[in-house]
């Protein structure tokens, strides 16, 4: 009786696999990831639209109401781009607004003179080769934005690096342009060029930098907008705050340490390392993409150090006064190494836990 029913069991069981195996067949394991939540990627880059919105409004209203047309030329072209490549590979279009945030980043890291096939060489390149080539929204391990602009610096560098000065409202000061009523304005150097060249900055000074009414490039004079923005991306959960913290504080300890050698530096002069250039664009915006950044929260500290000390390097002993574009770039090469090393660990793998630190045998 009790073998007929363990020989019952056994056909039944046998049964139930094979039905199994045929079911396992059918199915189609999609790529990862596949935990779901209830944010989308076109929800998220939604909510970096917005957050973007008020710096667009405050580089028209600084720079010239042409710098809108500069805008939308920028994201024109990146949909543009994505939909031929769409159409090209014969895949379906999701239009998650990644696209506008590219073409929105790319134009705030050109400067005010820029013509207009700037933002459309930049945008065809930073959507098709920096992030299409590599596989799309996900898989590119550069931040596009930058990637377009490195291309665009590498074709046109001199112009890359004119500067022009804000004629509020809604006007601009060309780079190289004099007259009796604005040649104190144009040839005055930049903040970080100032600093550089051992100039204090006086109050007047940074809180033209906290505002934005001082010359740099389209999207990054305006700190205040951008500090705005970082708090509603926080609050939304759409980054993390620890990145750009560490950024901001290892640029900041840098310049109290080398800016003024002999000595250490002011507060001002720190205050203005942190507030002039593209530092806090880049922290809040850049190096916090999903893509392109560390997976782990250990990685994402070893990744914010390694940018904040290429930036203080660049700026104090390269070739220009700025660097923060290049030192995310940098860095974003390293992330598959990082990530490498600081991965989880699976169950019963050796390795240090609290790191996460990968120990090959």
């Amino acid at each position: 009786m009790i073998q007929r029913e363990k020989h019952s069991y056994s056909e039944e069981q046998h049964l139930s696999v094979a039905q199994l195996e045929a079911q396992v067949g059918n199915l189609i394991t999609d790529t990862n990831p596949h935990l779901t939540a209830d944010v989308t990627s076109r929800q998220i880059m939604g909510t970096v639209v917005v957050a973007l919105l008020p710096i667009v409004i405050a580089s028209g209203y600084y720079f010239g109401w042409r710098i809108y047309g500069l805008y939308l030329l920028s994201i024109g072209t990146a949909q543009l781009a994505e939909i031929i490549w769409f159409k090209a590979r014969g895949r379906e279009l999701t239009f998650d607004l990644s696209a506008v945030v590219t073409g929105l980043l790319l134009t705030m890291n050109l400067p005010p003179s820029a013509p207009w096939y700037f933002p459309v060489i930049g945008s065809a390149f930073a959507i098709i080769v920096v992030k299409e080539f590599f596989g799309g929204l996900g898989y590119n391990f550069l931040n596009p934005a930058l990637g377009g602009r490195a291309f665009l610096v590498g074709l046109f560098y001199m112009e890359m690096f004119q500067i022009s000065w804000p004629d509020p409202p809604f006007g601009r000061i060309p780079p190289g342009a004099v007259s009796q009523a604005t040649a104190d304005v144009t040839t005055h150097a930049t903040p970080l060029a100032a600093l550089k060249a051992g100039q204090a900055l006086s109050g007047d000074e940074l809180l033209d930098m906290f505002l934005g009414n001082t010359g740099g490039r389209i999207g990054e004079t305006s700190a205040v907008l951008i500090i705005v923005a970082a708090v509603f991306l926080i609050w939304r959960r759409i980054i993390r705050p620890h990145i750009p913290l560490i950024m901001v504080a290892v640029v900041a300890m840098g310049a109290w340490l080398f800016a003024e050698p002999g000595s250490l530096a002011s507060g001002t002069t720190v205050l203005g390392h942190v507030l002039g250039g593209g530092l806090l664009l880049g922290a809040i915006f850049m190096a916090t993409d999903y893509a392109s950044s560390p997976s782990t929260l250990v990685g994402e500290c070893v990744y914010a150090v390694g940018i904040g000390v290429l930036v203080v390097i660049l700026r104090f002993w390269g070739p220009t006064n700025e660097g923060v574009s290049y030192a995310i770039l940098t860095m974003n090469c390293f992330v598959p190494l990082i990530d490498r090393l600081l991965r989880r660990r699976v169950l019963g793998e050796p390795g240090n836990h609290q790191l996460n630190i990968k120990i090959d045998k």
